[in-house]
């Protein structure tokens, strides 16, 4: 029988995944649910005849949900009985900072990614609490900075299945670039990489400072290339991509992935952030028993947690305390007080809700200030 997905969120990341999904085989019905129900009811009639146009007859239906509303959360999923659950749900998208005039978008976001993670956090804890009082059994996937919020998540014995996207983002460059300088078909190319979210500008841009740590190695035919490709020049050779929303297929063909192997008999190797809980991201085998780190032959999982744990201070998270309390970089979270009146150095899981409202506030009052375009922050 084929599965039914629920799609929690469909708006640019979500509306992309949606649509990607609607051009697929192998699922079953496609629930997909937003707390903007005009929003949702028009990306759900776009990926309908969107798909019946490309010849693909999708079974989609949208079904209104808010996140914060933990009873309507449990009552939905108890209704609908999604056999994967997908979540793409924030309370503020990741390049917002992009809309501000070039000097305070360069400010702000040498705060890093992690001190956004109140605005992040708030609506997987949402989400993992409701599924845990409906008693859900089915396998969850979490969008939103999983490499830390599903850490986080962890210490609650909340974490979802696996996070998306990320790692298994940098992945497909590394194939492709090893097998242009072989010579090879990238099929025959097998890459392991332990790595955490922090890297990935490392990989697509050109920031300053130290690289986070991470671990490689590259196959072609099961025989070790890592040194004789210069696989470390390849990880972090140029390789320009867009900005902004467009980079959302990157992420969205990595999840349809993930969502694939979790319906699919035996075991899929691929590459993802958070698996059940654990920091960072990591090689992993997927399939409908769940998501489980990949062995890696002469290097530990130990060891593999070790790199993703020290790459949180890269995100300008300090530590995450056994509580699930966050701790920022100093230095990180002075960013936000100097430019927003933003005083966070700690977040305790019970705070993280107020602190996103004050900091979406915050920020949305300092981007009219500064002439960003305020349809857009408001939106």
């Amino acid at each position: 029988m084929k599965p039914t997905i629920m799609l929690i969120g469909v708006g640019d990341l979500g509306g992309v995944i949606l649509e990607l999904l609607a051009r697929e085989e192998w699922p079953g019905r496609i629930v997909a649910a937003d707390r903007n129900a005009r929003r949702g009811t028009e990306r759900c009639n776009l990926a309908r005849i969107g798909a019946l146009a490309q010849g693909h007859h999708a079974e989609i239906v949208f079904v209104p949900l808010d996140l914060m509303e933990a009873e309507a959360v449990a009552e939905t999923v108890e209704r609908e009985r999604p056999d994967l659950i997908i979540s793409t749900a924030s309370l503020m998208t990741w390049w917002f900072p992009d809309l501000l005039p070039e000097r305070q978008a360069k400010r702000i976001k040498s705060a890093g990614f992690g001190v956004w993670l109140p605005v992040h956090l708030t609506l997987s804890l949402k989400l993992m609490e409701a599924l845990y009082d409906a008693r859900y059994t089915g396998h969850v996937l979490t969008a939103p900075f999983p490499d830390v919020v599903n850490a986080i998540l962890g210490k609650l014995h909340l974490a979802p299945t696996c996070g998306v996207g990320n790692l298994d983002e940098i992945v497909p460059k590394v194939r492709l670039l090893t097998a242009a300088r072989l010579g090879v078909a990238v099929e025959e190319v097998k890459v392991t990489l332990v790595a955490h979210h922090a890297l990935e500008p490392y990989v697509f841009g050109k920031p300053a400072g130290d690289v986070p740590p991470y671990f490689l190695r590259v196959e072609h035919d099961g025989r070790d290339v890592t040194a004789s490709v210069r696989a470390t020049e390849l990880l972090l050779a140029p390789y320009d991509l867009p900005s902004g929303p467009v980079t959302h297929f990157l992420t969205a063909g990595s999840s349809v992935r993930l969502l694939r192997a979790l319906a699919t008999e035996g075991e899929t190797y691929m590459h993802a952030p958070a698996p059940n809980g654990l920091p960072g991201g990591y090689p992993v085998l997927a399939g409908r028993e769940g998501v489980r780190p990949a062995p890696i032959p002469g290097f530990s999982l130990d060891e593999a947690v070790a790199i993703n744990t020290r790459s949180h201070r890269f995100d300008g998270i300090e530590r995450i305390e056994s509580d699930g309390t966050a701790v920022f970089v100093g230095e990180r979270a002075a960013v936000l007080k100097d430019e927003l009146g933003y005083d966070c150095e700690r977040l305790p899981i019970a705070d993280a809700e107020a602190r996103a409202e004050e900091l979406i506030a915050r920020f949305k009052e300092y981007a009219s200030r500064h002439g960003a375009d305020s349809q857009r922050v408001q939106a």
